[in-house]
Formats: structure tokens, C-alpha cells, sequence
């Protein structure tokens, strides 16, 4: 009684908050668009807050005030009256009676398609949490590059979420600040909307990692506080440049957000004092021809570093970013970043695809949204038809994180590629058929190896020949999704080829083993039977034999003759039962994982990504070795393009979790006295052997690195470990090995 009183004061003392409401939406609204017609926005309003009545969030809150606060974030991103209206929407065909065909009779087709691109595939049921995430992607992703607001709502449904998520269990708000770690910030990324990128950034930081947030905001207080007087003497001094050069500006001073302060840290092995654009001041003017003419003076007041200048006005970012950047060194030698914009590139820089809608003829119209939408249909066409829920995910991971280069065909056409892509990710991008028959490369007209990274600004002409035809090794060449679902599809299709090829060798040699008549196991026959082995097609049926999932002595079963099924004596049937069972516990006591609805199969754990329990995993069908069980996620695996029909679902051993697993931990760490013992200390506090341990140290980055080999049971047991890292002062980074 006393806790449900407790819990009934929390939700009041919630409630009481100056809760959001219609007033503040419409009133967000009429600010940028005075003759916005609000009665829309009332009626969505109205709508929503019926379908929503009486369903309560985590935090005891009415739900409603959660598609309110979204409209909210919609209307001050300056959105159209459809998208507003959305957001109050954006939840109801999920959470009430109400269809997408109701919606379409009341608001228009538009907001209709909106509301239902947002919304999950809550009615379907699927195999695992991964196949129900990668069909949800798919069909957001396909919505999206229909209409680009389907997007732009869920950023904003997301971005309340994240602001919310301390009401959630612990688990929850790791797997969403992840998610939106690797899919929503890239997203938002990609569609200019960087004031949404950051703040899901840090929120999804704060979460996943909230004592390194909380070691790193003290360092940065305590250096921000150092440095103040040189930030105020070099925006004084930028301001008076402008002044005194007649140029009409204004200066502003900006430090990196903590993720992509710590992200920089981790990636590139550093310390802070290793970031060149830690400090950055940017420079807002009227016109092109300013931003050039600030360039110089500054190139004149202060030294430039080499190499960190960058034209993004000549050369916009897919996500249609302009800007000037440009490195310099302070008087202190301290090294500072300037970004040069007019006043638009600026308002398109923080508000992206938003920036471009405007209010006309009574509403609310979009401009040039089509140059948002063109990577999400590629996106769409490229990804639609991976089958494999992991493969999907990845692949759509690997699209959104990556910095970019451009570069440019012969004829001048200007290609956006991720950084380090090679000539072979630029021919799969121009053609897929260009692609299958590239030879080799020329790069500023140099002849180049396939392998060879490619550089912003090169010129790229591909050789071809009719007789080339796409290899394994491909896959290692690759660095783009898109071409490398392209090689393997390609690989897939001729490798079902071959198994179906075999598979029928196999099937017909094992009839005539057992001098079954040929001619009478007819296709129509086999089709008959086609269920019991679980496939649907005659080829499916060949190529499971031919990669072993069906064995022959299964497949020909059904066309045995009666009399001939089983001739064994009682005691020849007992002998094999009993001998089978004995190689199952035999085999149970030497593995860790079980093949679901098979048995007595041989398994072992892949060396590339060294599996331990608590992984998620995916069984291999190998060639005479029995499967291979790798972490989903594991590249190697990724890399070898492995077919739908040679994956199998794997479990672990709940019974083998005393097994000890041997995995490699790379800890980089301050460079000071009694690092080693602290971590010696931290792995021991978490009753962790330590098999090997080898300590060193980056006097170049002033960093300590330690590499470990400890004895782990469990993936929990490895998250225990990291956990008391995390704690120990001093501990920059880590990371697990394979």
C-alpha cells in the first residue's frame, strides 16, 4: 500500500509539470509561419488525444504527452503542417483502432503514408528480435524514399525517447541508445539535420557509456576553463577582421560534443591534446564571395596546418553541406578550427532537408527534397533484396557510418564514395554489370591494383573485359555494402548452380546405391514429398542435398520400397540407438552449442571472431567439417558472402557455462605511475584469471596500452570486467579482440 501510494505521488508530481499541449504547437507554428491554418493541427490534435486516452508511459505520464512533445520538436524545425500534425498522429495505428484508410478520409493521402511508414510491423510475427528490426528497417527505409517526412518524424519520435529513457530497465536503454547510436544519428546525418545527429549522439553516449561521459565532461570543464581567454582573444580578433575588411559577418565559438570528442580519442588512439579541431569558431557572412575573401585574411593573420583545408562550397557533402574549413595554430600554439558560411549554407547545415520548406499559396510546400531522397532509393532498390535479417542490418550499418570522399568519373560527374573505397566499389556504383567485368583502373590516368584506396578529387576510368568474372577476394576488396551484396549475390547464384548441379549427381548415385529405378522417381514424385523436408521448390530441394542439410540417405527415403525400409534385426536397432546416443553426449560434452532440430552434427567455434556464450551466434554449413559457429556479427563471415541455404540457427548450451573461454582485451590508458596495478586490481575485483598480460606505452600519444588474454565463462562475465575498467581512473579505452 504504502509503495503503491509512493508510486501514485510520483505520477502526480509528473503530471504536474508544465506538460506540453496544443497552444504550444500552434503557437511554434504560426512563429515561423503566421498564416499556417492551425484548425488542421487542432483536429490531429484532437484525434490523437482520444486514441491515446488512458494508455500511461514508463514515467507514469498520460502517453499522449509524448506525440505532443513530438509535434513540438517538428514545429520549432520550422516543418509543414502534415508533418506537425504527424507527429500527434504517429503512434495510432500501432496503439489504437484506428486504420491507415481512417486517416487518408480525414488528413489526406500524405499524412496517411507518413503515419504509416512510422509505424512498426507490430501485427506480424517474426523468427527473432533481428528479422522483426530488419523488416521494420525495410519498410521505413522503403517509405522513406517515397517521402522524406516519414523520416523526419521518426528522428523526432526518437529524439524524445532518448530524452526520456531513464524511466526504462537498464537492458532497454543500452539496445536503444545503441540502435540509435548505428541508425538514427547516420540518419540524421544524412539528411542535414545535425542539430538532431548531435543531441541523439550525446543522449545515446550519456547511456552506453556513462562513466567514460562523465570522466570525459571533467577533463573538458577543466580545459575549457584553461583555455577560456585564448577562445575570447580569437573571437575578438575574428571580429575585428571583419570590421576592419568591411565584410559584414558575425563570429561565434563552438567546442565538439563529448561523443565526437571521445569517438576521435578512441579511433584514432589519442589524447585530447591530439584533436586539432577541438576548438572551433564559426563564421557566418552574406555571400560566397566573403567566405573566400575571410579565408584569406585569416590564412594571413594565422599559419594554417597543412592538409586540413576543406572546400565543401565548391564540392557540397551529399547531405548538401557548404562550408569552409580550415585549421590554424594560435599565437599559444594552441590549434583551432574555422568553419566560413553564408547565412544559408548555415541555416541548411543545422536544419538540413528542413531548411527547405516554405509557406506558399496557403501551404506549407517543399523545395528540393528530391536531392534528400535520391541515397534513400538507392538505398531502398540496393537493400530489398537481401533475405538475411544480420546480413540486412549490417549492411544498412555499414551504409549510414562512414565518412565520405568525392571523386569523378571521365566525364566529370562527381561519384560520393566512403573513405578508402577502391576503384571496384566506384565501378559496382556506376553499374553492376561494369562492375562484374572490371579488370583494372586507372586513376589520374595511372594505371592502379583494384585494392588501391582511392582520394577526394581523383579521376577514375575502369577497364573491363567480357570474360572477367567476380572472385571471393573481391569481397576483401570492397568497402561498400552496396557492392559487396552486388559480388555476393552474384557468388550466391552461381554457387546454388553448382549445389543444385551436385546435389542431383548425389541424390541419383544414392538411387542407383540402392538400385532404386531412376526413371521412376519423376519430378512430380519428388515434388509430392517436397514438405517433408521442409523446402518448396524441386531445386531447393537438390541444392539442400548438395550442401548438405539433407543427407542422401534421407532424400532418397520416401522412394525406398516398403519391405526394404528397415530390415534390421531388434538387436542391430538397439545397438545403432544406443551408439547414437553415446556420440551425442560424447559430443555435448565438447561443444557448446546445439543446431536447433538437428542432431548428432558436428560443431565447432570459427577461430575468426572466437564466439563465447552469451553471443549472439549463426551456424555455418562448411564443407565436410560439420558447422561453424560464428558471432552474428562476425566480418569474416560477413565478408564471405555465406548463402541463405548454408546459414543455420544455432543455440547455446545452457549446461556448458562452466566452459572457460580465452579472449584477447586491448586497454589504452593514461600514461602515469601505478596504471598497471590499478588494472591488475580492476580484472581481479571482477574474479577474472589473467592468462597473459603485456603492458606498453605510445610515447608519441603519451598513452598506455595494455593487451590482455583473461579467462572469461560468459558474455556477462566479460561485461563485469569492462564495468570495473570503466571505473578505473585513468582507463581511456577498451576493446575486445579476436
Amino acid at each position: 500500500m504504502v509503495l503503491k501510494k509512493a508510486m501514485s505521488s510520483m505520477a502526480s508530481l509528473i503530471n504536474s509539470r508544465s506538460a506540453v499541449g496544443l497552444e504550444d504547437v500552434a503557437s511554434e507554428v504560426l512563429n515561423h509561419h503566421p498564416d499556417a491554418a492551425t484548425a488542421y493541427l487542432e483536429k490531429a490534435f484532437e484525434i490523437g488525444s482520444k486514441a491515446h486516452d488512458g494508455q500511461v508511459r514508463q514515467s507514469g505520464e498520460a502517453y499522449f504527452t509524448h506525440p505532443t512533445e513530438v509535434a513540438l520538436i517538428l514545429a520549432k524545425s520550422k516543418l509543414d503542417l502534415e508533418t506537425v500534425a504527424a507527429g500527434f498522429l504517429h503512434d495510432v495505428l500501432e496503439d489504437s483502432a484506428i486504420t491507415v484508410e481512417d486517416l487518408a478520409r480525414d488528413f489526406g493521402g500524405s499524412l496517411s503514408i507518413i503515419v504509416d511508414g512510422v509505424s512498426k510491423i507490430s501485427k506480424m510475427k517474426f523468427r527473432d528480435q533481428h528479422v522483426a528490426q530488419a523488416e521494420n528497417y525495410r519498410k521505413m527505409i522503403l517509405a522513406m524514399s517515397k517521402d522524406i517526412r516519414v523520416l523526419i518524424v521518426k528522428l523526432a519520435d526518437r529524439l524524445h525517447n532518448m530524452r526520456t529513457l531513464s524511466f526504462l530497465r537498464e537492458d532497454k536503454r543500452q539496445r536503444i541508445s545503441q540502435e540509435t547510436l548505428e541508425i538514427y544519428a547516420p540518419l540524421a546525418h544524412r539528411i542535414g539535420m545535425s542539430h538532431f545527429k548531435a543531441e541523439l549522439e550525446e543522449l545515446s553516449f550519456q547511456n552506453l557509456k556513462p562513466e567514460a561521459f562523465k570522466q570525459l565532461n571533467d577533463q573538458l570543464l577543466s580545459r575549457n576553463k584553461k583555455n577560456r581567454h585564448m577562445v575570447d582573444h580569437v573571437t575578438g580578433l575574428v571580429q575585428d577582421l571583419l570590421a576592419s575588411n568591411q565584410i559584414e559577418g558575425n563570429v561565434a565559438s563552438r567546442i565538439k560534443s563529448h561523443y565526437s570528442i571521445y569517438n576521435k580519442l578512441v579511433n584514432k588512439k589519442t589524447t585530447i591534446e591530439g584533436i586539432y579541431d577541438y576548438y572551433a569558431f564559426r563564421i557566418l557572412v552574406h555571400s560566397v564571395q566573403d567566405c573566400y575573401a575571410m579565408l584569406g585574411i585569416l590564412h594571413e593573420r594565422w599559419r594554417p596546418i597543412p592538409g586540413r583545408f576543406k572546400d565543401f562550397i565548391a564540392t557540397p557533402k551529399p547531405n548538401l553541406y557548404q562550408s569552409l574549413h580550415t585549421t590554424l595554430i594560435s599565437e599559444t600554439g594552441t590549434p583551432f578550427e574555422v568553419q566560413i558560411r553564408t547565412v544559408m549554407m548555415h541555416r541548411i547545415a543545422e536544419e538540413g532537408v528542413a531548411a527547405h520548406w516554405t509557406y506558399k499559396n496557403g501551404r506549407l510546400m517543399s523545395l528540393g527534397k528530391v536531392d534528400y531522397t535520391k541515397w534513400l532509393k538507392k538505398l531502398a532498390d540496393e537493400q530489398m533484396e537481401v533475405k538475411d535479417a544480420h546480413e540486412f542490418l549490417e549492411t544498412i550499418k555499414g551504409e549510414l557510418q562512414r565518412d565520405e570522399i568525392l571523386v569523378f568519373t571521365p566525364a566529370g560527374e562527381i561519384k560520393t564514395l566512403p573513405k578508402e573505397a577502391t576503384p571496384l566499389d566506384f565501378a559496382y556504383m556506376i553499374h553492376t554489370e561494369l562492375g562484374h567485368r572490371t579488370t583494372g583502373a586507372k586513376v589520374d590516368g595511372k594505371m592502379i591494383s583494384l585494392k588501391s584506396p582511392l582520394q577526394s578529387g581523383n579521376i577514375v576510368e575502369i577497364l573491363t573485359s567480357n570474360s572477367q568474372k567476380p572472385s571471393q577476394e573481391w569481397l576483401k576488396i570492397v568497402k561498400t555494402a552496396s557492392a559487396r551484396n552486388k559480388i555476393r549475390q552474384w557468388l550466391r547464384t552461381e554457387e546454388k548452380k553448382q549445389s543444385i548441379d551436385l546435389g542431383k549427381k548425389i541424390f541419383d548415385r544414392e538411387l542407383r546405391r540402392k538400385k532404386i529405378p531412376i526413371k521412376t522417381v519423376t519430378k512430380e514424385a519428388i515434388q509430392k514429398h517436397l514438405s517433408a523436408f521442409q523446402v518448396k521448390k524441386l531445386e531447393d530441394f537438390y541444392s539442400s542435398i548438395g550442401f548438405g542439410r539433407i543427407t542422401p540417405t534421407k532424400a532418397i527415403e520416401p522412394f525406398l520400397p516398403e519391405e526394404s525400409k528397415d530390415k534390421r534385426s531388434a538387436k542391430d536397432i538397439r545397438e545403432s540407438r544406443i551408439k547414437r546416443a553415446i556420440n551425442r553426449i560424447t559430443k555435448r560434452s565438447n561443444q557448446q552449442v546445439t543446431v536447433r532440430g538437428q542432431s548428432d552434427v558436428l560443431v565447432y567455434l570459427a577461430k575468426c571472431c572466437k564466439p563465447i556464450i552469451g553471443d549472439p551466434v549463426v551456424g555455418y554449413i562448411t564443407r565436410g567439417r560439420g558447422v561453424a559457429v560464428h558471432k552474428a556479427d562476425c566480418k569474416t563471415l560477413t565478408q564471405m558472402g555465406v548463402s541463405h541455404e548454408r546459414r543455420i540457427d544455432v543455440d547455446w548450451d545452457k549446461s556448458s557455462e562452466k566452459q572457460i573461454f580465452s579472449v584477447r582485451v586491448r586497454v589504452y590508458t593514461e600514461d602515469r605511475p601505478g596504471m598497471i596495478a590499478d588494472i591488475s586490481q580492476a580484472i581481479a575485483s571482477s574474479k577474472t584469471n589473467v592468462k597473459q598480460f603485456k603492458a606498453s606505452v605510445d610515447t608519441g600519444r603519451s598513452m598506455g596500452i595494455f593487451d590482455l588474454v583473461i579467462e572469461i565463462h560468459t558474455l556477462d562475465h566479460l561485461e563485469k570486467v569492462f564495468v570495473a575498467l570503466r571505473k578505473t581512473k585513468g582507463v581511456l579505452s577498451y576493446e575486445r579482440q579476436s
